[in-house]
């Protein structure tokens, strides 16, 4: 490990402050240090959650906000170090595609492929993100991020069941030059820097510049024999933005904005065991390499008479190419990645409201979006005795081919709310959804190739009588020529799916400090693309033999379509927010019951090839209720202290299948649903959701100390609390001794109730443009499982983990 130990830090702690002792330049009045702690005040944060601009306290909707300056403090780089500071929230990561999946409430999804969307909506600027990746942007230069639980039926509709994540970035200003630079050191070699320029170049016209960059070498040691390259764990992630706005007139703006990032991390990988010094046998060191470009952009007009039209677009053009060992063992050689992934989308958003002061405040707008994906992925897993247990053919390399995967989204949307007096109002909305998907031309194909340890693969298309139909490619395994592959599913699909969901909602100011709401909500996430069927004959392959699949492939009343339905819920909830003790104290409780129908479920899978994939189903029925506690206290003349608890019964209602990792063995964790005719069949009715402890809570506290010359230091410490946490829907816990042969081993799949501690202090001089950072995040170095690992074939369980402890120092400078 690549580390700064304590004297290096102290030395550089006193270096730095001896050089900037003199920089004192004039600051502006947001930056003065505070006087007195006496005039603390609760930041009042604006949110949009209801596409309107309100304080966070007078929102009636279940939503965590944060400026920048609170990200800061937090050391939020990225979407991911969100982990703790939101109630009902749980952030793993995926290790091939290098990608956060983000849960709320237990609703969530694994599946970070192009062949669905995340139950939990992610936007910049208004611009929707469908793909999983483009959470992992760099969070920097920003006015606030929001943070939306439940079901946003309406004005979020775009698969919103689970909640939605708006990040809304610093926009150029008018009045003034302004710019910082932030340089970050830590351990494992951790570098990181944040800098922006904001310049107004005409009354009427700003522009602002932002750059941001973090580094970080991995922590996953190689064991003995290992092919050694990048550790695993590495961050190497780069962003640039470039915004405009324009304000010609008191009618008109217009933001565009321009932003690039690059990640070139290693990726994750599972390992036995978490903290500061895991370990993994490595044949193919991680490699990734995405590049997103994105555009956005909002023209807002004011008429006369208070009615604003505005429209919001955005263009995305991403490609990734990546390399993942799934080898895990000595002579075990598998890999996987993308050799070609590309991704482009377009959003069209128009929408019209009328004016805040409004006795009736309505919106309405018409939303439109579509990605297409062109993706090639290849993979190679060790013989499973698809040569007939001959073991001529040590491994089978496979090729997931998606020519053309996309989605077009059309809705339309309007919502009302209608002050009945002025204590009392009521909302009203709805949101009529059109989505169609499609696979045209996607093959999953297999090759009996020699062992290579390389990619990307190349498939032999040697030829077969397939009148160019399958461009020499065998129809399936038993038509094969030697050395040739073949193609084991047929994707292509063409599902649509409609649906209607709606809001209703009472709101009452009991006092001029506190409001208490009432809502019923629904939501709709979009059915999802599965591997398609295959050809089962033996004669030459014709049109209408892949007719023939195609129209299986859409058949859902004999339960052969190569997609998942779509999954609704119904939430209700009850809230109250308040300003206490002479607003020194911000106190927001929400009450919810959610309702699931069809919920959209991931899990491993073991295919006959074997593979370990993941497979999505739906679960027949799930409830989750639950209660959360957002509060911030301002205590004494010098504290302040911010926590949130949150509690949750999440379980599956009605869910029956079978054990995707151990088969008819499963019903050693799971009982039989007694179904004579399927005795492998399981049910997981009663089990906990996935990424949903019961009990989970954050606790933060920080005080200011003045010393004699003015300058302040402002120490901070934060505990986060989670109970147990399940990460499959068998719910396995532990594998009893001699269960396949195999040792006992405890937790497969859970991670058990856990307490992490990080802490900070910040040193402002009495006047001065700078401040200086030192901290310390899992402070005691906690093993803490983000997720199980995605290639457990082997008889030892593998995990994701959270981050180990880390710690280092950060200046910021003003000019």
């Amino acid at each position: 490990m690549n580390s700064i130990n304590a004297k290096k830090l102290g030395f550089l702690a006193a270096s730095v402050m001896a050089a900037l002792q003199g920089l004192t330049p004039a600051m502006a009045a947001d930056e003065q240090p505070k006087a007195k702690a006496a005039s603390q005040e609760i930041e009042t944060i604006e949110v949009t959650a209801t596409r309107r601009v309100t304080s966070l306290r007078s929102t009636p909707v279940a939503v965590s906000a944060f400026s920048q300056d609170a990200l800061d403090d937090n050391h939020v780089q990225q979407l991911s170090d969100l982990q703790g500071m939101v109630p009902s929230l749980h952030i793993s990561q995926n290790g091939s595609q290098n990608t956060p999946m983000v849960y709320i409430r237990g609703i969530g999804s694994s599946d970070q492929t192009e062949s669905g969307d995340p139950a939990v909506a992610f936007h910049v600027d208004g611009v929707y993100s469908a793909r999983s990746q483009g959470a992992s942007t760099l969070m920097f230069d920003l006015e606030s991020a929001e943070i939306l639980r439940g079901p946003q039926g309406t004005l979020f509709g775009r698969n919103a069941t689970g909640g939605v994540v708006n990040l809304h970035t610093a926009k150029p200003r008018l009045d003034g030059f302004d710019a910082y630079l932030e340089l970050g050191i830590g351990n494992y070699n951790k570098r990181t820097t944040r800098g922006m320029v904001n310049m107004p170049l005409a009354d009427d016209w700003a522009v602002r510049v932002a750059v941001a960059t973090d580094t970080a070498d991995g922590n996953v040691n190689p064991t003995p024999g290992s092919v050694i390259g990048d550790k695993y764990g590495s961050t190497d992630m780069k962003a640039v933005r470039l915004s405009s706005l324009y304000v010609p007139s008191d009618k008109l703006s217009w933001f565009l904005s321009y932003e690039n990032f690059i990640d070139q991390g290693s990726g994750q990988i599972p390992t036995r065991q978490g903290g500061s010094h895991p370990s993994a046998y490595i044949q193919v060191p991680g490699y990734n390499d995405y590049n997103v470009d994105s555009y956005r952009t909002r023209l807002d007009y004011h008429f006369d008479g208070g009615i604003t039209a505005s429209y919001i677009g955005g263009y995305t053009k991403s490609s990734r190419v990546s390399t993942w060992d799934r080898s895990w063992r000595p002579g075990n050689f598998e890999w996987g990645g993308c050799v070609d992934c590309g991704h482009k989308a377009v959003q069209h958003e128009l929408q019209l409201q009328n004016a805040d002061d409004s006795r009736l405040q309505w919106t309405v707008g018409y939303f439109y979006f579509k990605e297409n994906n062109d993706v090639i992925f290849d993979i190679v897993h060790p013989d499973n005795d698809w040569d007939g247990g001959t073991g001529n053919n040590p491994n089978l390399y496979g090729t997931y081919r998606q020519p053309d995967r996309g989605l077009e989204s059309n809705s339309l949307y309007a919502q009302g709310t209608y002050s009945l007096t002025d204590d009392w109002r009521v909302t009203l909305g709805a949101r009529y959804t059109e989505d169609k998907r499609w696979d045209r031309g996607g093959r999953n194909i297999m090759c009996p190739q020699e062992v290579r340890t390389t990619a990307p693969l190349e498939p032999n298309t040697a030829p077969y009588d397939d009148g160019g139909l399958l461009g020499g490619l065998a129809p399936n395994k038993n038509t094969t020529a030697p050395g040739q592959c073949w193609v084991d599913t047929y994707n292509d699909a063409s599902p649509k799916w409609d649906k209607t969901t709606g809001l209703g909602r009472i709101e009452w100011d009991f006092s001029s400090d506190v409001m208490f709401y009432a809502s019923v909500a629904t939501g709709f996430k979009s059915g999802t693309l599965q591997d398609g069927g295959h050809y089962n004959g033996t004669g030459p392959f014709t049109q209408s033999d892949l007719d023939a699949i195609i129209k299986a492939n859409n058949d859902e009343h004999n339960q052969t379509a190569a997609y998942v339905a779509p999954e609704t819920n119904t939430s209700y909830e009850l809230g109250m927010k308040g300003d206490f003790l002479d607003s020194r104290m911000q106190l927001f409780v929400t009450l919810f019951s959610t309702r699931y129908k069809d919920l959209q479920v991931t899990s491993n899978v073991t295919s006959p090839t074997g593979a370990d994939l993941l497979r999505k189903t739906n679960a027949g029925k799930a409830t989750i209720n639950g209660m959360e506690v957002e509060s911030k206290w301002l205590v004494g003349e010098n504290g302040k202290f911010t926590g949130s608890i949150s509690v949750l019964d999440a379980t599956y209602d009605d869910f029956k299948t079978t054990d995707s990792k151990y088969g008819a063995d499963g019903t050693a964790f799971n009982p039989s649903a007694g179904n004579p005719n399927l005795p492998n069949l399981l049910d997981f009715s009663g089990n906990h959701l996935v990424n949903a402890p019961d009990f989970a809570a954050t606790l933060e506290y920080q005080h200011y100390f003045y010393l004699k010359n003015g300058a302040s230091l402002r120490p901070r410490v934060r505990l986060t609390y989670s109970s147990e946490i399940w990460f499959d829907p068998a719910n396995r816990g532990d594998r009893p001794e001699g269960f396949k042969n195999e040792p006992y081993f405890a937790d497969i799949d859970r991670q058990d109730a856990y307490a992490k501690w990080d802490t900070s202090v910040i040193y402002e001089p009495a006047s001065g443009n700078w401040n200086l950072e030192f901290y310390i995040d899992n402070l005691t170095d906690k093993k803490i499982k983000s997720d199980q690992g995605r290639n457990f074939n082997d008889d030892v369980p593998n995990f994701m983990w959270q981050n180990p402890r880390q710690f280092g120092a950060k200046l910021k400078v003003r000019f």
